[in-house]
């Protein structure tokens, strides 16, 4: 594909049905178009056409770009219908992360697609556009109009960055890109997934082996594997990273347990809380985690709760009843989702609008916005919409039950298999859509992390848990 070619998009402007013109079937032409087979991403978000409302499309090997409402935001744009002038879009150079509008419904690759030629004026930074003289015009596909940019408007109009490789797919970036929030989200799932990893910089943040019993190691390690510190000798787990300081506890059965801080050159180590703790988040000041009980010989979890930074204001946000205790739980923004008895939640940072969002969940993290969780008894991977209400199957596992997993560059990454005395599992990658499973490797891993491009992953023996790697790029 030619740079002239690759630089030509299409924006989706979602125009209220009834403020868009009526057009007579004699004057409307009717044209062949496709989805997309290879990779379109926005500002660091890989885009689901799979599953997409209003999914892209191809005309004449041109990909027309969609935009909803929040398509159109993310890329720092905005648009006005007037009846007498038609369409005028606009550059605003302010983005918002993409929230996609998608459906439990799949886009079937195989169907012909039709959409039809708009015929309505349309001015793009006050300049105005001959769309019957335009070689890629703009379309209407389920009364959404769409509307192609040659390299004027994508480079010089709007100042998009845009790249191409056949690995990687289109890439379109406005208002500075995504890499920001995208690393962001990768410090989050590495949290998820129990953190025994962290990054920041050129350093990475590790428990090389977190052990049930002895003592273990807290190092950091430059990216490039170049150089190696070592900061203590706690068996950290749970580590979250904010500013100056490395934030983590240590497991119950070692003495002391509870939740610590450092400072990432391994000076300033401070106790913040002595008891059993887990699940660590960070946040704006405070700390979120889960607290244990010791009963019965073993450990359960009575709450969670919340405390500063510094160790005071503990807070008890959420405590366990009669019926059942807590098994997980993540931050996105103002919120905190949680698993309580195979049931996700939501509630807000101080515990209040405390409400039920589905039954049948063992784990859950959140991926672009959309919430990824494990039912049917560990073995069924589905993502669901923030509030509920969209839900969409993506994954069977036929190796045993879901361990963990992760997201880098448009692929899900996932561990699974059946730890008995005997027993093994593995570790898979399939894209976001659900779609192009691969193998990667065999190991007894319930936890993956991403430093860059570079995959770290448990394994998982007696309590013990080792870490190991392989390069994603």
């Amino acid at each position: 594909m030619n740079k002239a070619r690759l630089c030509l998009y299409a924006l989706l402007l979602s125009i209220p049905l009834a403020l868009q013109p009526t057009v007579s079937n004699a004057a409307t032409d009717r044209v062949e178009v496709s989805f997309p087979e290879f990779r379109i991403t926005v500002n660091g978000t890989v885009l689901d056409v799979r599953h997409s409302e209003y999914p892209l499309l191809v005309y004449k090997d041109i990909t027309y770009f969609p935009m909803t409402w929040n398509n159109m935001t993310a890329l720092g744009l905005t648009a006005q219908w007037d009846p007498m002038q038609g369409m005028s879009l606009a550059n605003t150079n302010a983005c918002i992360p993409l929230q996609q509008n998608l459906t439990s419904t799949i886009n079937s690759y195989d169907d012909t697609q039709k959409a039809e030629l708009a015929m309505f004026p349309v001015q793009v930074n006050g300049q105005g556009i001959d769309n019957a003289a335009e070689p890629y015009p703009l379309l209407l596909y389920r009364n959404i109009t769409y509307f192609p940019m040659t390299w004027r408007f994508t480079h010089d109009v709007f100042g998009w960055m845009t790249s191409w490789d056949a690995e990687h797919g289109l890439g379109i970036e406005s208002c500075g890109g995504g890499t920001n929030v995208q690393a962001k989200q990768a410090d989050a799932l590495n949290v998820a997934n129990n953190g025994q990893l962290a990054v920041q910089g050129d350093w990475i943040y590790m428990n090389p082996e977190i052990k049930y019993f002895g003592t273990s190691q807290l190092v950091k390690r430059k990216t490039d594997g170049s150089e190696e510190v070592r900061l203590s000798d706690d068996n950290a787990s749970y580590l979250n990273i904010e500013g100056d300081w490395l934030y983590y506890t240590i497991p119950s059965p070692n003495d002391p347990g509870g939740i610590y801080k450092i400072k990432t050159d391994g000076t300033g180590r401070t106790q913040l809380f002595a008891g059993p703790a887990e699940k660590l988040w960070v946040n704006n000041g405070w700390i979120y985690y889960m607290h244990d009980t010791n009963g019965g010989g073993y450990y359960w979890t009575d709450s969670i709760r919340r405390m500063k930074t510094d160790g005071t204001e503990d807070q008890v946000l959420l405590a366990k009843d009669q019926s059942s205790s807590f098994s997980g739980f993540f931050l996105d923004g103002d919120t905190i989702y949680y698993v309580r008895q195979n049931m996700l939640f939501r509630m807000n940072l101080d515990g209040s609008d405390n409400r039920k969002l589905r039954e049948d969940v063992t784990r859950a993290i959140l991926i672009d916005g959309w919430i990824y969780y494990v039912s049917q008894n560990g073995i069924q991977l589905n993502k669901m919409s923030g509030d509920g209400l969209v839900d969409i199957p993506l994954h069977t596992s036929s190796e045993g039950l879901i361990r963990a997993f992760h997201y880098h560059q448009g692929w899900i990454y996932m561990a699974a298999g059946n730890f008995r005395i005997m027993g093994s599992g593995n570790i898979d990658k399939f894209r976001l859509d659900g779609s192009g499973g691969t193998g990667l490797t065999t190991a007894r891993a319930t936890t993956l992390y991403f430093a860059g491009d570079t995959l770290y992953y448990n394994h998982s023996w007696e309590g013990n848990s080792r870490l190991d790697r392989m390069e994603m790029k």
